[in-house]
Parts: structure tokens; sequence; C-alpha cells
């Protein structure tokens, strides 16, 4: 299988690394906390999406940094990362679980053949709205008129300035012979009449007799008394307001081709005449009527989709198009042009194409339908099997929201009602492990070609983790990782054990191919080492080959014995032998009983027989000579295994209590880090060689050299 170098440079604490993936494989490495696996994550998820690697860029001291973080070219397109922020950003929304449920769940190739066939018999008819752009402008078009004259219920409203408008107000000028020497100002721009009829009315207060205060001459004043009359009445802002949308809509209708230039004649007769308000406010009212029906048909059209209506709706689809056909008799006066009549004949025509093939349009629809209900019920079984897997009391639920639309909910065993925020109802292990299910359907809606998963599994209980990585992995389900490009990093050796060393995959018929790599930070350079199943040991077999391997320096095979003791002795606390170990390692010179005696010659004796077994040839006195604090100081400034450098630096600080004290009030996590070091209750069955596979977090190893040199350990 080809295999892909990934290379980053100054990301964080990563100087240097080159990552190595498998193709189709699952991809595991193995590192510590603090190793960089995260950078990893993110700097090959944002190198894929062609972000910046700025957020990367390594902290320094220096004020001119010029590090740039730096990812060589990747084939991969689309990454997936799961992490924290993964759950954060799309799960748990709301009430709901996933921020696109659809579209992770429920999408389908099957289901979008089905949709695209019924989107394609729909087409036609849509498209004679949609593409003809005189049908879509004036769909556009008509709510303005409506806003206008606030049509409702079959009337127009006669209050306001359409009120104002209806007893001959805001046009018609032209029929006041006072208002002729005015024609050049309301024939060029109607709109503004408001604006110098009000500037010329408030103007009158200031005339001085019969002087403008603007022309500064005579005026015939019962000329000008006449024309203010006039003016006052019918130069109303709120009526000028409404004729000019009026007529500003006849015109724009007009030049568009909508309206005929006849009916346009018969309303303009009526402007302006008080004794026309009926007849007006029928014309008004006719056009009113036209265009509302226009409208509704129009907008029927533009938003009708079967997927958004239900089964028993659909049954009578043929109602649904023949309610859409347009009548040309309604359209009796004013949308009456060739540019309309061929508009909606076109737009007839496609409906009654539809409603020849509406049998083949339902028979879409159910096949649909039925696709979408398997693949809902597909999916609910699925995650359910999950959950009683997983020991999770929830049941999982799924429901279509219209079209491309679905809600998910989680109900309680023996309850009804769906949890509200599941977030806060959630354990953490429940929200991650279910969060994790639900992000394979994510990767694999969106083809990812590589998928990262960040430490996913390291917090899980055993049967959560059996049950997260099985379903990642099954061969029997049609979403699933199977045979893709994953990329697992985690400070979980149990993944190792059970996918390199153990049976897991094949005992459960999971057939993606597995590698494992061990990866440690030195100096910011990351470095990988294969893990083969012979590199996985058990840990009684390797702790006594330590013990028993004279070529290892004799501290090591203490240490090492000790614990193969711990794991194959039953109450190995009250025995000889452990008393023995344990003065060994604290460099008593005189043994000590548990409290705090000198031993007996007969139990010093009784122990060191049993340490004979494995390390022959020693005596008490020849063990604590070999093991005195400056061969220790030599093992930890000389020897370049940090396995052993740091099983030196244990022993030594062992010896000096009031030091393991200070390391702990100093630095608790390197302290917590060498006392767990070798510990039983710490360990796996199975465990990598340390000498081959031994990392300690870089900031530890700084943090211990810190204290060494600070306290003078090694003169």
């Amino acid at each position: 299988m080809a295999e892909t170098m990934i290379e980053i440079s100054n990301c964080n604490n990563i100087a240097e690394a080159k990552i190595s993936i498998t193709e189709n494989t699952l991809n595991i490495k193995y590192g510590c906390n603090g190793t960089g696996k995260s950078t990893i994550s993110e700097a090959i998820r944002l190198k894929s999406e062609g972000n910046s690697l700025e957020g990367l860029r390594p902290f320094t001291d220096e004020e001119n940094n010029d590090i740039n973080p730096v990812v060589n070219d990747i084939p991969f397109t689309k990454v997936k990362v799961f992490n924290e922020d993964y759950i954060k950003k799309y799960l748990f929304k709301s009430e709901g679980i996933f921020a696109d449920s659809y579209s992770v769940l429920l999408q389908s190739k099957e289901c979008e053949e089905l949709a695209k066939k019924i989107s394609d018999l729909l087409n036609e008819l849509q498209s004679s709205f949609n593409e003809e752009d005189s049908i879509s402008d004036l769909s556009n078009m008509l709510s303005e008129y409506m806003s206008v004259v606030n049509y409702a219920s079959g009337s127009i409203a006669k209050r306001g300035g359409l009120g104002e408008f209806l007893k001959g107000n805001g046009a018609g000028f032209e029929k006041h012979q006072e208002l002729d020497a005015y024609k050049p100002f309301y024939e060029s721009d109607i709109a503004s009449v408001s604006k110098w009829a009000d500037w010329r009315t408030s103007g009158i207060n200031h005339m001085n007799g019969d002087s403008c205060p603007f022309c500064t001459s005579n005026m015939d004043m019962p000329v000008i008394q006449k024309q203010n009359e006039t003016i006052k009445k019918v130069f109303k802002k709120s009526a000028i307001k409404t004729a000019t949308q009026v007529l500003e809509y006849l015109k724009k209708g007009i030049e568009k081709g909508y309206i005929s230039k006849d009916a346009e004649k018969g309303l303009l007769e009526y402007l302006g005449d008080e004794d026309k308000a009926d007849e007006l406010y029928a014309e008004l009212s006719q056009l009113a009527a036209e265009t509302e029906y226009l409208q509704k048909k129009l907008r029927a059209i533009s938003i009708f989709r079967p997927m958004n209506v239900t089964h028993d709706q659909l049954t009578e689809i043929e109602k649904s198009l023949k309610s859409m056909q347009i009548d040309r008799n309604i359209l009796q006066k004013y949308y009456t042009t060739d540019l309309m009549g061929n508009s909606v004949d076109a737009i007839n025509a496609k409906i009654e194409e539809l409603l020849s093939k509406s049998g083949q349009l339902k028979g879409l629809f159910f096949q649909h339908e039925s696709k979408l209900k398997k693949l809902i019920d597909d999916r609910k079984d699925d995650i359910n099997a999950f959950f009683t897997l997983a020991g999770f009391p929830y049941k999982f639920e799924i429901k279509e929201d219209g079209e491309r639309k679905a809600n998910t909910y989680l109900i309680p065993f023996g309850k009804e009602k769906a949890v509200s925020e599941p977030d806060s109802h959630l354990s953490w292990g429940e929200r991650n492990a279910f969060a994790l299910v639900m992000f394979i359907f994510d990767a694999i809606s969106e083809n990812a070609d590589l998928i990262v998963l960040d430490d996913p599994i390291a917090a899980f209980d055993n049967n959560k983790k059996f049950a997260v990585v099985r379903r990642m992995f099954d061969n029997q389900q049609e979403v699933t990782f199977r045979d893709k490009t994953v990329l697992m990093l985690t400070h979980d050796l149990q993944p190792v054990i059970d996918y390199i060393h153990g049976s897991f995959f094949k005992a459960y018929g999971l057939t993606t191919p597995v590698r494992a790599d061990f990866i440690s930070n030195e100096n910011g350079v990351i470095k990988e080492q294969a893990i083969e199943d012979i590199d996985l040991l058990n840990t009684v077999v390797l702790t006594e080959h330590f013990a028993k391997d004279e070529d290892k320096p004799l501290f090591v095979r203490i240490v090492n014995y000790r614990k193969y003791y711990e794991l194959t002795t039953s109450g190995f606390k009250e025995s000889a032998c452990y008393d023995i170990l344990s003065n060994l390692i604290h460099g008593r010179s005189i043994p000590e009983d548990g409290q705090k005696q000198p031993m007996p010659q007969n139990l010093i004796d009784q122990g060191m027989l049993e340490i004979s077994k494995y390390m022959p040839g020693y005596t008490y006195e020849k063990m604590i000579e070999e093991l005195k604090s400056s061969n220790l100081i030599k093992e930890v400034s000389e020897n370049s295994n940090m396995y052993y450098r740091i099983l030196a630096i244990r022993l030594l600080f062992e010896r000096e209590k009031t030091l393991l004290q200070q390391l702990k009030k100093e630095y608790p996590g390197a302290c917590k880090f060498l006392n767990e070091t070798n510990h039983i209750e710490n360990d796996y069955v199975f465990q990598l060689n340390p000498e081959k596979y031994f990392a300690i977090p870089e900031v530890y190893v700084n943090e211990i050299r810190d204290f060494i040199d600070k306290h003078g350990v090694i003169a």
C-alpha cells in the first residue's frame, strides 16, 4: 500500500517531524503527553484546508521571531479531525444532537438519485418561472403595488394617503387651470411636488403686501390666493406619496410589457376628480385583484416541492398542480399584454405536461419516501445497537423535518420525552463515545480522504472502547472507516496491544490493516519507531528477563525484579524478599523490616536466597556497594539510555526523601512521572520494551535536569 510522508517543522514544540501514513490503513501513533500529537493533527488539517499555520508558530523570547511554521505539500484534500474542538463546534446544538443531521445521517446515493429525478421533472415548470426574466421580474414587482394599497380580504384600504388619493388629491393637477403655471414642475418630477409645494405654502406667510420675498415684485394676489387654496388641497404629502407609488408602478409595468397602456388610460381619467372617487376605487381594486391573483400563482409555483408536503398531500398532487394554473380570464384588464399572454401560456403548458407525468412523479416520491424511511430505520438500529453495546441508557431517534432537514434526539430508557440539552445530561464518556460514532457518519458523508483521531478513546472504560472501535471499523456496516486512511494519535497503549499484538480485529472480522509507531520528541525532533507484534511483551516475561540479564546494570535488574515479584507473588509485601528489595532500592547498608527495625539475619538470608535465583553470586553487601549513589550518579551522567537514567535518578531520590519532597513541591508533574515509572498499578498485561520504547515528556526532562543542577544532586 502507498505511503505518504508528511514533513512538519517549526510548529509549536515540534522543530522537525516526519510522519508516515499508509493509505487504507489504521495508522496508530503512540506517544506520551507533550509529544506534539495535537500539533500534528492541527498542522495537517490547516495545510489540507489551505489555511495559515501562523497559529502554530513556536513561542520564543526573541522579539523578531523569523521561524515560520511549515508543512510540506500533502495529497489529502479533505481531512476530518476528531477532537474536543469538533465536539464543541458540531455536536449537541440546542435540543438536538448534531448541527446538520440530514447531510450527516440521511444522505445516500439512492435517495439522492431519486430526489434528482423528482427535481428534474419539476425543473421545467420552475425554470419557466426562474429562467424567464420577465416572469421572475414580475413576481418581484407585484408586491410593490400590494403594499401601497394594503389589499386584504378582497378590498383596498380607504384610509391615509390612499383615502386622500381617492378624493382627487395627489394627482390630476392638469384639471386645475389655476395650476397651469406649475405644469413644468409636476410633469417633470411628480415625486418632488410635495417638497416645493410645502415650501411655497409656508413662504406665503412671509409676503409683505403684494411683494414676494423671493422675487420682490408685485404679484396678482387673487390669482395667488386661488393657487394657494388648490395647492393646500391637492398637494398633500400623503396623497402625493400614494399617487406617486401607484403611477410609478403603472409606468414600470407598461415599460416592462406587463401592463396594458390602454388600461392605464382609463385609470388616469379619474385622477384629480373628487366626483369620480368610486370609479377610481374600482380601477385600483381591479388592479389589486389581478395583482394578488398573479402573485399567489407565481409564489405557489416557486415554492412547489413534493418533498415539502406530507404523504397524504402528495396523493392529491394533480389537485396541487391544477391550482397553479393561471386563468387568463381573471386577467381581464391590466395584465393583458402579449408578453403576459405568452408567459402565462408557457407556464400553463408546463403544468399540463407535469399533470401528464403526475403518476410518475408520485411513484418517484413514494420510492424516495420508502428509501428514506428505511435509511432512517437503519441509522436508528445501527446507533441504538452501539448504545446497547456501550451500555448507554438512551434510545436514539431521528425524524425527517422537511426537505433535506432532520432532527435527532436522545430519549432515556423508560421515558417518552427527549432529553433537552443532552450535553449537560451525558457523562463525559457517554458524550465523547457518542460524538465519535456521529463523527464516523460525518467523515464518511464528506468523503474524507484522511481521518484523524486525536486521542479518541484514551479515557473510555473498556466497554466503550470496545463498542467504539468495533463500530468504527465494522465490516458489516455501510458507513464505516473500514479500509479508510485513518491516523490515530494516542497516549494510550491499549489500542496498540489490542490491534497489533492481540487478535481484536481478527476476532470480530475487522479487515482493515493496522500499523503502529512509537513517537517521541527529543529536543523538538519527532522520531518514529515501528511497533511490531514481537515488540509487545508480556510484562511478567519482560521483567523476569530484565532481572536475569547479567548484561544490564544491577539497579535496572533490581527494579524490574521487584516488579516481577509483585506481579507473581501473592502477599508479596509480607515477604523477606520484598523487604530486601526495598532496602536495596533505598540504599540502606543495614536492611530494615516494615517497622524500621534491623532485619534478623535469618530473614536477610531468606530474602537473599530468593533473589539469588535471578541474580546469583551476590551478597547483600556486594549489592549495596554496586548500588551506591556514586555509581547511580555516573549512570545519570553517562548512560545514553533514557530509561536507565530515569531509574537511576529515581533511586537517587529514594535515598534522599527531602529531594523527592522538594521535587514534588517544585515540579509535581515530573515528580509524579518519576515516582510511577515501573509501578505495577500503571502497567498493562503487555508492554513495550522500555530500553527501546521509553519516552518522558520533554518538559519533565527539562524540569528534572534543572532540579538536579539547582540542588547539586550530581556534584
